[in-house]
């Protein structure tokens, strides 16, 4: 990303995403160490039982007490997916204003653990209350916290910070996901998408973590260097 896009991003966004990369590599070399991923950790109370396929994960979501943000983790028959793709992951946000949740972002994970895709759907995939890009952005990334001892209180804070690292990503995908739910005339949300069973995902776009964490390495060192710097 470059620095006219870190300044363009709200001062929240870019101060939660600088103090995210420190926790994210701390999490990464704890698994790591253990030998260990997210999905793992995530299953480890249940790994004799098999994978539920349809079925959210845990069976009735993973919501946080106090933020009311939650998580699930989901994935569809393989036969319908590429081979390297073992699942997803739903965030949502909630609104004390407002009953429901509004989903934030899918996060697809493959085999190995890793996030590879980020992808908005339509509302009718996971029975959303549908919001408007600006009103779901207006909430994070503070607004998703996860922090819970089950089912992992290390996948809670990896969603956290991975929420926080990718704020960029998650903005231009719920304003073109917008701009699919938009009618020609203008008018928000289009009824007829919303019904539409054939219309799954409305937006995305490709992840490296790798390249994403350079991003904010970068732009913590700028700003490092500009700290430094003596007045020219």
């Amino acid at each position: 990303m470059s620095d006219a896009a870190f300044h363009a991003l709200p001062d929240d966004w870019l101060d939660a995403g600088l103090a995210a990369v420190d926790e994210w590599r701390s999490i990464q070399s704890a698994l790591v160490a253990d030998n260990q991923t997210v999905l793992t950790e995530l299953f480890r109370d249940h790994l004799g039982e098999g994978f539920d396929y349809w079925a959210h994960f845990p069976p009735h979501d993973a919501p946080d007490p106090i933020s009311g943000a939650r998580f699930y983790y989901h994935a569809h028959d393989p036969a319908e997916w590429t081979s390297i793709e073992h699942g997803h992951f739903h965030l949502f946000v909630a609104d004390e204003d407002e009953p429901g949740f509004a989903h934030v972002v899918a996060v697809s994970m493959d085999r190995q653990g890793r996030a590879q895709r980020l992808f908005t759907t339509n509302g009718w995939v996971t029975g959303e209350t549908v919001r408007p890009a600006a009103q779901v952005l207006a909430q994070l990334p503070n607004g998703f916290e996860i922090n819970r001892a089950r089912p992992s209180w290390l996948v809670g804070r990896w969603l956290t910070v991975l929420v926080s690292l990718l704020m960029p990503q998650i903005r231009e995908l719920l304003e073109l996901r917008d701009c699919a739910l938009m009618t020609e005339s203008g008018d928000w949300p289009d009824v007829e998408v919303l019904a539409d069973r054939d219309r799954h995902v409305l937006s995305e776009c490709p992840l490296d973590m790798e390249a994403v964490l350079a991003d904010w390495s970068r732009r913590l060192t700028a700003m490092q260097a500009q700290l430094i710097s003596p007045p020219g």
